[in-house]
């Protein structure tokens, strides 16, 4: 299976249950010419709108212990920041595998690339869940 798919395909189940209880969420999609050339990748992966709040997120799978920072790319990090500054939610939503899915904010993922940190594990993060508190991916 390719980097990012499994989350990505739990995301696009979570955004179905979503749509048909009246909350918006959309994936983004990198600009392509009509012939299909592409031009540019999306600023971040996510936009969902829930009891008036926008969030916006890229979303990102991680093996290990940690999560390398170098996946956070200049683009996205800017993009997300321009969210926040604006009154989005704007973060980073990491899967840890197996099960473990964690927030990191846009401005706390600047703050640490500015820092010259390398990675940022689960406990420096905060928990997610679209669906109620503290349930499981797999709801």
């Amino acid at each position: 299976m390719r980097r990012g798919h499994e989350f990505e395909t739990w995301l696009g189940r979570l955004q179905n249950y979503l749509l048909s209880i009246g909350v918006h969420m959309h994936k983004n999609y990198p600009r392509r010419s009509i012939d299909g050339t592409f031009i540019s990748g999306e600023p971040f992966d996510y936009l969902a709108i829930r009891d008036g709040e926008t969030h916006c997120f890229d979303a990102k799978e991680c093996e290990g212990k940690r999560w390398s920072l170098k996946n956070a790319k200049f683009e996205q990090v800017d993009a997300l920041c321009r969210c926040a500054k604006n009154g989005a939610q704007a973060y980073f939503l990491v899967l840890f595998k197996p099960d473990r899915i964690v927030r990191f904010d846009a401005e706390q993922v600047k703050a640490a690339l500015v820092e010259g940190k390398k990675s940022l594990g689960p406990e420096e993060g905060r928990g997610w869940d679209w669906i109620g508190s503290n349930r499981s991916k797999s709801a």
